[in-house]
C-alpha cells in the first residue's frame, strides 16, 4: 500500500456573507474494488475507514488535513463485512459493527476504538450459525447515533431485525418479523428505531389504481420496554403514495412521515402529505394533504398547468427536518435518469449485444414544504439548480444538507464538470432564503462528492473529491459569525 505523503492547502474564499475556508489533502490512490466510509472529526483528527484488499485501514488527518497516521485494524474472523461505523457524539471514539465467519458459523460483532484508533472494548452480539444464503442487510440509526437498528434478510417473507445499544455494547432485542403476504423486496418500504430502542418495520400495500381505497401503511412496532409487538394499519383516503419519508420525532414522541401523493396515477404527483402518529394511540393517526398552488406547477414545469390534473413529476423525497413544534420541512428534489444508446451503438446493428448503453442523470430544482404541527402549511419554496451528468452513477449532483438551529444550508455544484463552482442556499426558519456562490473549483482539481459528505460541526463539513482512481478530502470551514 502506497504511503501518502499529504501537504495542506488552504485557501480563504469569500462571498458577500460569510468566508469559508478549504484545507484540502493530497490524493490518495484508490483501486476500483475500495470502499471508504467518513467515519467523522474525533480528537481534533478527521478519520477514514477503508476497506481494500480485505485490509481495514483507519487514516487521520490533522487540523491542517495532513496524514498523522495510518494502521490496519485488526478484526476478527474471516469474510467480514462491515455494516456500519458510527461516531460516538462525545468525541471520544467510535464503534464498528460487522458480521464475520469463525469456524463455518456467522456472527455478529461490535468494537469500540478511541480517536487513536486502539481497541478498547469488543464483544460477539450473536451467533447467527449458519446462514442458507448471503443475506441482505438494512442498517438504521437513531437521531442521537445510540442505537442501530440491523435487518437481516435471508428469506424474502422473514425479517430478522436486531437492536443494539452502542453505549452499553450489548443487543436489546432480536427476534424476526412475518407479515402476511410479505416479500421485502415489494413490500418494504423503510424502517425507524427511536433513542429509546422503539422500532418501527413500515410496509406498503396496495399502492396501485385499482386497489386505491385499499391503500395503506402497515406498521409494525416493537417496544423496547417491555417487549411488547403490535401493528396498524394507516389508509391513505383514496390517495396513491408517489414517495414517502418517515423520520421519529424523539423530543414529541410521534412518528412522522412526509409523502407525495397522486390522485390518479403513480407517474406524477398531485401534492404533499404529512402524517403524524402517536404511538400511545396508533389507531388515530392524523393525515394531511396538501395540492400543489397552480404557481409552484408553473414555476417548476415551465409549462403550461393541465387544469385537470394539476401535477408535476420526476420528484422525490430526499429528507425531512422536524421542527421543534412538531412540524417538519418535507424536501424533495426533481431527478430523472435516461436511458440511452450511443450514435456508434446505433450503427452496429449486428452483434451489438454487449454494447452497454449511456445513462443521463439529471437533478434539478429542490422543493422544500414546511408543515405546521396542526398540519396546515406554513411555507413552500423552490431552489434552482440544474444538475446534468453522464455514466457517473450522479454521485456528484445532488446535494449536503447542513443543519442549525437557526438555517438550512443546502450545499451543491453547479455544473457536473472539472472546473465548476459550487453554491449554497441558505435557509432560515421563515423560508427566507438566498444564494451564494462559495468558490470555484479551477485548479483545485476537485470534484466533490456532496451526497457522500458529512457535517462534523455547526460550521463544518468534509467532503470527499474523486478524480480517475484519486481520493481527497476536502474540510470546508464557515468563518465569523
Amino acid at each position: 500500500m502506497r504511503t501518502l505523503l499529504l501537504c495542506s492547502l488552504l485557501m480563504i474564499l469569500c462571498t458577500c456573507v460569510r468566508a469559508q475556508t478549504l484545507t484540502v489533502s493530497d490524493e490518495m490512490t484508490m483501486r476500483t474494488d475500495t470502499r471508504y466510509d467518513l467515519i467523522g472529526k474525533l480528537g481534533g483528527q478527521v478519520l477514514l475507514l477503508q476497506d481494500r484488499e480485505n485490509k481495514h485501514l483507519l487514516t487521520a488527518y490533522d487540523r491542517g488535513m495532513r496524514q498523522s497516521w495510518e494502521k490496519e485494524l485488526e478484526l476478527r474472523g474471516r469474510n467480514i463485512r462491515v455494516l456500519e461505523s458510527v461516531a460516538r457524539q462525545d468525541g471520544q471514539g467510535f464503534y464498528l459493527l460487522y458480521l464475520f465467519r469463525e469456524k463455518g458459523k456467522n456472527h455478529l460483532q461490535l468494537d469500540r476504538y478511541n480517536p487513536a484508533g486502539n481497541l478498547q472494548d469488543s464483544t460477539t452480539l450473536i451467533d447467527f450459525g449458519l446462514f442458507v444464503s448471503n443475506p441482505e442487510d438494512e442498517i438504521f440509526r437513531s437521531e442521537d447515533d445510540t442505537k442501530l437498528l440491523v435487518l437481516l434478510v435471508e428469506q424474502q417473507s422473514e425479517i430478522r431485525y436486531v437492536t443494539v445499544d452502542l453505549e452499553a455494547m450489548e443487543v436489546m432485542y432480536d427476534s424476526k418479523l412475518t407479515p402476511e403476504k410479505f416479500f421485502f423486496n415489494d413490500d418494504f418500504l423503510q424502517a425507524e428505531v427511536t433513542n429509546e430502542g422503539d422500532m418501527y418495520f413500515i410496509i406498503e400495500r396496495y399502492n396501485f389504481r385499482s386497489k386505491r381505497k385499499d391503500h395503506e401503511y402497515e406498521i409494525h412496532q416493537f417496544r423496547a420496554n417491555n417487549r411488547q409487538v403490535s401493528s396498524f394499519n394507516v389508509n391513505l383516503k383514496d390517495s396513491l403514495t408517489y414517495d414517502i419519508y418517515f423520520r421519529f420525532d424523539n423530543l414529541n414522541n410521534r412518528l412522522l412521515a412526509g409523502g407525495l401523493y397522486s390522485t390518479k396515477e403513480l407517474t406524477r404527483a398531485n401534492g404533499y402529505f404529512f402524517l403524524k402518529i402517536n404511538p400511545g394511540n396508533p389507531s388515530a393517526p392524523s393525515t394531511y394533504f396538501q395540492p400543489f398552488p397552480m404557481s409552484l406547477i408553473e414555476n417548476v414545469t415551465e409549462k403550461r398547468v393541465n387544469k385537470k390534473n394539476p401535477s408535476i413529476d420526476e420528484l422525490s423525497v430526499r429528507d425531512m427536518v422536524i421542527r421543534q413544534d412538531g412540524g417538519a420541512v418535507i424536501i424533495t428534489e426533481r431527478n430523472r435518469q435516461l436511458e440511452r444508446r450511443s450514435s456508434a451503438a446505433r450503427a452496429q446493428v449486428i452483434n451489438n449485444f454487449g454494447i452497454r448503453p449511456l445513462i443521463d442523470y439529471h437533478y434539478n430544482e429542490l422543493i422544500a414544504f414546511s408543515v405546521h404541527a396542526d398540519g396546515q402549511p406554513h411555507w413552500t419554496n423552490i431552489l434552482h439548480k440544474k444538475q446534468y451528468s453522464q455514466d457517473d452513477g450522479g454521485v456528484y449532483s445532488s446535494y449536503l444538507l447542513m443543519r442549525s438551529p437557526s438555517r438550512l444550508r443546502f450545499l451543491f455544484n453547479d455544473e457536473i464538470r472539472f472546473e465548476n463552482t459550487v453554491s449554497e442556499y441558505v435557509m432560515n426558519g421563515r423560508g427566507e432564503f438566498d444564494r451564494n456562490s462559495l468558490f470555484h473549483t479551477r485548479d483545485l482539481n476537485l470534484r466533490l462528492r456532496f451526497r457522500d459528505g458529512i457535517q462534523v460541526a455547526g460550521n463544518e463539513v468534509i467532503l470527499p473529491s474523486e478524480h480517475r482512481n484519486k481520493l481527497r478530502l476536502v474540510k470546508m470551514t464557515y468563518e465569523g459569525k
